[in-house]
């Protein structure tokens, strides 16, 4: 929902125009902030250059998940403009530092920044930064589903400001009016509401932007079903539909599908919003199915490669060693005749055997780490998708709601996929630097607790030493915290949860922990608790200590360390 910062509104030098708006479009972060850093210092640029530098930058630092070094960036910038009294630039960190808490995320945090830039700008009149932030800030009101008319004050002000600034029919306004519309339909003024799309679909048909477009038509035909045109909603949704798979973009086909799936359930057609969602599902099990084989394939060549390197390895060793025996049988027999043959011989095809049997179980065991993991998590969610299919299918011959049934499956869908998504990150590595894997585990962890609102989460990191983990173990170790915050969250009873990660004197620690009820150890047994041994049998093979301390109404502590 956010608007990012236009660089028209800085620079003016066209060179420095086009390479930023390249930055932006490259992958390369890392290089590109080295480079930004460079321009920074070494060039002469005017103040409106400089601050399109340094928000290109911020993207940079934005887009690593560097928070820590983006706030204190935006900070130590903004301290600078207050002395130097440049309200334009003083305004745009305030807005860039609300855009870094919006995407931590700590939206209360992002909305009080961002009113501060508005506090600025009004006086100044900087009307692209009032815009950005009153559509932002209306936004976050109508996300959380609170205050709604000052929501509407906000995106109103936004489309006020955003006509003065753009044009009619500009992505920027439209971008309001969709929303607008959005807030429109939640607070049942659906006439409103509808009225707004329309010009949206207008504007969108008009400037042939088919993604914003297909967006706006699906949650259009909402506001219909609500007014119970269904055969209208229908066509919408099904336009939707229909240029959704002309994009070829999946998860907007997906969302039109569901949708379209949505709108014939509440029309009344439970036969053909099975239909769609039977082609959801059917095209979930593809894209999923086409994924993991890929990964199960270049698994295999991996393998394959493996052995035929060794074999080139040990044909090499084979024909030195056959060099060495040649040589050492001739003075043996000189020396010590037939015994030291003998003896030559045996010893290295002693080796040999010791060598191939060594690989065989090299392989074996990575064979079965990938099995067991891709049964452990992915077999169980294949499973719980067939029997919520299943489940599907003899509800709606039975003609009985289907709409918990269909949430089931949309819910089972996204935990699989994302599940999927994660393996296939950490297989496609070969190491992982203990950075990274916070990272994603504190990403996973957030995403979590979306189904947990009020669960708090506190983050404790302190990586003094840079250290990397390779991919067998990092998987274990994502799979072994998997583990502690789901209980956390499910069982613990807790209103906060801490994630703490170090690193030091060659160690790695990973803590979670919870405020919740505990539980006595001493009467718990691994082997009757499937998860605890789970989670112990994944310490041990990566050869970490994990220990687990708690007590009754004194929560619980999940600590796992290991050599770096």
């Amino acid at each position: 929902m956010l608007v990012l910062a236009n660089h028209a509104l800085f620079a003016q030098n066209n060179s420095i125009s086009n390479r930023l708006m390249e930055i932006e479009k490259s992958n390369s972060y890392a290089s590109s902030i080295i480079e930004l850093r460079k321009i920074l210092s070494s060039l002469r640029l005017n103040k409106e250059e400089y601050m399109a530098v340094q928000t290109t930058l911020i993207h940079q630092y934005q887009a690593l998940r560097q928070w820590d070094t983006c706030l204190h960036y935006c900070q130590e910038q903004m301290a600078k403009a207050h002395e130097q009294k440049n309200t334009l630039s003083e305004a745009t960190f305030y807005k860039l530092i609300g855009n870094t808490y919006y995407f931590i995320p700590e939206k209360d945090r992002a909305v009080e920044y961002w009113n501060k830039c508005i506090e600025i700008s009004e006086p100044n009149h900087y009307n692209t930064l009032l815009e950005q932030c009153y559509h932002n800030v209306g936004a976050i009101y109508l996300e959380k589903g609170v205050q709604f008319a000052l929501a509407e004050k906000y995106l109103q002000q936004a489309l006020t400001i955003g006509l003065s600034n753009h044009s009619e029919t500009s992505i920027e306004n439209n971008q309001h009016r969709r929303l607008l519309a959005t807030l429109f339909e939640r607070t049942s003024q659906l006439d409103k509401a509808e009225k707004l799309y329309l010009e949206v679909i207008k504007n969108c048909e008009s400037a042939k932007d088919s993604f914003l477009l297909s967006e706006t038509m699906m949650f259009f035909s909402q506001v219909l079903t609500k007014k119970k045109e269904f055969k209208k909603a229908l066509k919408i949704s099904g336009e939707a539909l229909a240029l959704s798979r002309k994009i070829k973009e999946i998860d907007m086909i997906c969302t039109s599908l569901t949708l379209h799936a949505k709108n014939l359930h509440d029309a009344g057609n439970d036969k053909g919003a099975y239909q769609y969602e039977n082609e959801l599902n059917n095209l979930l099990a593809i894209r999923f199915s086409g994924d993991l084989n890929s990964k199960i394939s270049e698994a295999e060549a991996k393998f394959k490669n493996a052995e035929t390197t060794h074999e080139k390895e040990v044909s090499i060793l084979k024909e030195k060693k056959e060099k060495q025996i040649y040589i050492v049988s001739f003075l043996a027999l000189i020396f010590v005749g037939g015994f030291a043959v003998y003896y030559l011989n045996q010893k290295r095809k002693y080796h040999r055997k010791i060598e191939q049997l060594r690989m065989e179980q090299q392989v074996q065991e990575e064979k079965e780490r990938l099995s067991r993991d891709l049964h452990d998590n992915l077999g169980s969610q294949l499973a719980l998708l067939s029997n919520n299919v299943e489940h599907l299918d003899t509800t709606n011959k039975k003609k009985e709601q289907v709409d918990d049934d269909i949430d089931r499956l949309k819910n089972t869908s996204k935990q699989l996929l994302q599940m999927l998504r994660e393996t296939i990150w950490i297989l496609n590595k070969e190491e992982v630097s203990i950075e990274d894997f916070f990272d994603k585990l504190i990403e996973y962890t957030s995403r979590y607790l979306q189904s947990y609102p009020k669960i708090h989460l506190e983050i404790e990191e302190k990586f003094s030493e840079s250290a990397a983990i390779n991919s067998n173990h990092t998987l274990q170790l994502f799979r072994i915290c998997q583990e502690a915050i789901n209980n956390a969250c499910k069982y613990s009873d807790s209103d906060t949860i801490i994630i703490k990660g170090d690193s030091g004197n060659k160690g790695i620690q990973i803590v979670i922990e919870d405020k919740g009820i505990g539980f006595d150890t001493s009467s718990i047994v691994a082997g009757d608790h499937y998860g605890l041994r789970n989670m112990k049998q994944r310490a041990e093979s990566m050869g970490a200590s994990l220990t687990i301390i708690s007590a009754k109404e004194k929560g619980t502590i999940i600590e796992i360390y290991f050599k770096a």
